[in-house]
């Protein structure tokens, strides 16, 4: 019986292109390093500038302890309410736009996981959200702060402020102009100053350490190590 022929314009238009080496699409540097046998270059990471590596499953605010960010959160929510309740006037609308530019620029809210600073500003100082945000900004203005602050520097900053609030509640940190600037009762500043330089030591230590890191989560084995095992469970070992 004779087959029937298919005409050219029904030919198959998909075809294998094998392409030049060169062409064709490589995988990322972590995956080939992996399948030459590093067994760890899918955790590894380069550590990039201004991020801290911070591997705690729940950090409320990165590079931060979460016990620190507690007690930052509620200074500056009692420092933010006591501008609210003082007669207005420059000088206390003043206050009280900075110490809304601080939750705002270095996301303080975060320390009873508050999702955002709109939420903040309504659920817990009952503001609306966009006075809130106009007047954090115009204090961000007033305390020559950047757009946005890297992580080291939130954390440099409020590692300073937790030490000097576990100390006394009259201590103040503030950062104007790209300057820090501690305001310690004399009586205690051995102790505040301790307690700062205790949680800023970490983070000193790091720019003198490596800048890769491996995010291997704690108790996985190397894939290497999980091979052997099984070999020797196939084995009866």
């Amino acid at each position: 019986m004779a087959t029937k022929r298919r005409s050219p314009e029904r030919e198959p238009t998909d075809r294998i292109v094998k392409r030049a080496p060169q062409d064709r699409k490589r995988l990322s540097p972590e995956l080939e390093a992996f399948a030459r046998g590093d067994d760890d270059a899918i955790w590894r990471r380069q550590i990039q500038s201004g991020r801290l590596h911070d591997p705690r499953v729940v950090a409320l605010i990165p590079g931060l302890k979460n016990a620190d960010a507690r007690m930052v959160y509620e200074a500056h929510v009692a420092r933010i309410l006591e501008a609210m309740s003082a007669p207005v006037n420059d000088e206390t609308r003043a206050r009280l736009s900075e110490a809304l530019a601080v939750v705002y620029a270095c996301g303080t809210y975060r320390g009873y996981s508050i999702v955002s600073f709109e939420a903040f500003a309504e659920a817990v100082i009952g503001m609306p959200a966009d006075r809130a945000i106009t007047l954090a900004k115009a204090g961000c203005v007033s305390l020559g702060l950047p757009k946005s602050l890297s992580e080291a520097e939130i954390a440099v900053w409020l590692r300073a402020e937790a030490g000097v609030i576990e100390v006394t509640p009259k201590g103040r940190v503030e950062v104007r102009n790209g300057t820090m600037t501690l305001t310690i009762p004399i009586g205690v500043a051995a102790e505040a100053l301790a307690a700062v330089g205790f949680r800023e030591a970490p983070i000193a230590r790091t720019h003198e350490g490596p800048r890769t890191v491996v995010d291997r989560p704690k108790g996985v084995l190397p894939i290497s190590a999980i091979v052997e095992r099984e070999e020797r469970i196939r084995r009866g070992e």
